[in-house]
């Protein structure tokens, strides 16, 4: 089989053997996939330092001839995004970001703007931008990303809260962007339940958020 390369954020790893790890990606061309890194714990394998969660990989592999999971071949670190690890409240926003983009995705489903928001979003954040309104704003524009964009006039939310939503969604203001904290509660309570109502479940790591 030819080899496949493609750009990839780490979402979540897994042990598949004593020495071998799961990777799932989020790539730019393929969407989500799954690969072995075999040998990946071993004290001088290749790919040790490459495949910890948030990484932004150039990654190479073999595709399987029978199944979704495929061969890890060879991995560069293109944005190891380092100073994410750095602050509790980053760590925990980064965390939900991917594993909201693993709950929301089907494998090898391409949708490539939802890895620029993903990208862009784990870039922010490791710049240490981040305000009240960040992950509100990675839900909505993630949702939208997906095919299921609110519809302002729908959501339970207040006048003011509502009037804001359709600036989020087309990247307007946000720098002027201000909401209470009733406000913020509202929005964060309506798309808690968008979320599951769409994918069956809110991510784990959504209770972190609050800690």
């Amino acid at each position: 089989m030819p080899l496949t390369d493609t750009s990839g954020i780490v979402l979540r790893t897994s042990d598949w053997s004593e020495t071998s790890l799961i990777v799932t990606w989020f790539t730019r061309d393929l969407g989500k996939l799954r690969t072995v890194a075999k040998g990946a714990h071993r004290p001088k394998s290749q790919f040790r330092g490459k495949l910890d969660l948030f990484y932004l990989d150039d990654l190479v592999y073999v595709p399987s001839r029978r199944g979704e999971l495929h061969t890890l071949a060879e991995c560069y670190v293109e944005n190891p995004f380092v100073r994410i690890r750095e602050r509790l409240d980053l760590y925990a926003a980064a965390s939900y970001c991917c594993e909201l983009v693993d709950l929301a995705t089907e494998l090898e489903g391409t949708v490539p703007e939802l890895f620029e928001l993903l990208a862009g979003s784990l870039l922010s954040l490791d710049e240490g931008r981040l305000t009240p309104i960040s992950v509100p704003l990675f839900e909505l524009l993630a949702l939208d990303c997906l095919g299921f964009r609110p519809d302002p006039a729908r959501l339970d939310l207040d006048p003011g809260t509502r009037r804001i939503v359709p600036d989020i969604l087309d990247n307007k203001h946000l720098d002027r962007l201000r909401l209470t904290r009733p406000q913020l509660h509202s929005l964060n309570s309506t798309l808690a339940r968008l979320i599951g109502q769409h994918f069956g479940r809110l991510p784990k790591s959504r209770r972190l958020l609050a800690a």
